[in-house]
């Protein structure tokens, strides 16, 4: 292994002492937090990985210098991503997650016992081995699970491939920004939507902070609402991420939000080997609830269809 791809360990010595890590939600607001030390770093082929400890959240994956996710309450992020997307379908069987190099909605995925094969396609080969080495906490041994097929590679050309065998597809990537962009157009949903196993299948992914980047939400629903007839939204603060952050759920039949509470209290008893958090029973009618700042991003009047031709959006910076 080349020197550049291989984890080392790095210590910061106390003259460093803590550094504040300045986190922009667009060019006019933003969060901090401090990190007390560096406990180890690689370079990849495509990024820089590092792992700091926080007081305030505990370990944090850092690439590239911008927050992946953190030990603590990480579950805000991950549950409401998966546990709806699986809960929605009637026996989900093959799931298909693309990103989420750091495990953590692969560890979600498997906690439904109805699941029986996941493919799991990230870019980044690196990632996922530093993540195995250090993120125990978020991945909990995913990777070792037997029903999981570990491929590396890009996430769209494996769409643009694969077979109509999928009961969920979990979309876990970075911000749309640089080439991850391509993976947030009109042409790759409509891809997507061409690999679902049927009408009760279910694409999920974040949807960005329609608080802080209210034209990347609009964007976003509006661009899956040009392939999907159903798109449902939750929302939730993520600490991690300091703001308020969107899921998005896409399919031809299946809708969330329309589960009741005894549907999901029997789905949850049956099919599930923990009990959600966050996406809970009791919560669930909340986090569907319809947020006036969600209807406000939406209708946000710089929101469009993002093609392949058009792909950067309103207001990246």
């Amino acid at each position: 292994m080349q020197e550049s791809q291989r984890t080392r360990q790095v210590l910061m010595s106390a003259a460093q002492g803590p550094r504040e890590i300045h986190e922009a939600h667009n060019p006019s607001m933003g969060f901090f937090y401090t990190a007390e030390e560096t406990l180890a770093e690689a370079r990849t082929p495509y990024q820089h990985a590092e792992l700091v400890r926080t007081e305030a959240l505990g370990k944090v994956l850092l690439l590239d210098g911008i927050t992946q996710v953190a030990e603590r309450w990480e579950y805000r992020y991950h549950e409401p991503l998966v546990h709806p997307t699986l809960l929605a379908h009637p026996n989900p069987r093959k799931v298909l997650i693309i990103g989420g190099g750091d495990g953590g909605a692969l560890r979600a995925v498997l906690l439904h016992r109805t699941v029986e094969r996941v493919d799991f396609v990230e870019l980044d080969e690196a990632v996922v081995r530093f993540s195995r080495e250090h993120l125990d906490y978020v991945h909990g041994g995913a990777f070792d699970d037997p029903r999981v097929r570990l491929l590396f590679g890009d996430g769209r050309a494996f769409v643009e491939r694969a077979e109509p065998v999928y009961d969920a597809v979990i979309m876990d990537m970075t911000d749309p920004a640089g080439p991850s962009r391509f993976l947030y157009t009109q042409e790759f949903f409509k891809a997507v939507a061409s690999v679902l196993s049927g009408p009760e299948a279910v694409f999920s992914m974040h949807g960005e902070s329609p608080a802080a980047r209210p034209a990347a939400f609009g964007c976003i629903s509006r661009t899956l609402r040009s392939v999907f007839p159903v798109v449902g939204v939750s929302s939730a603060f993520v600490p991690m991420y300091g703001t308020l952050w969107s899921f998005l759920y896409a399919s031809t039949a299946s809708d969330p939000a329309a589960l009741s509470r005894s549907e999901l209290e029997a789905r949850m008893s049956e099919r599930m080997a923990e009990r959600p958090r966050l996406t809970a029973p009791a919560l669930w009618a909340g986090l569907f609830g319809e947020d006036p700042l969600i209807a406000e991003a939406e209708a946000d009047p710089r929101s469009r269809v993002i093609t392949d031709a058009e792909p950067d959006f309103p207001d990246a910076f």
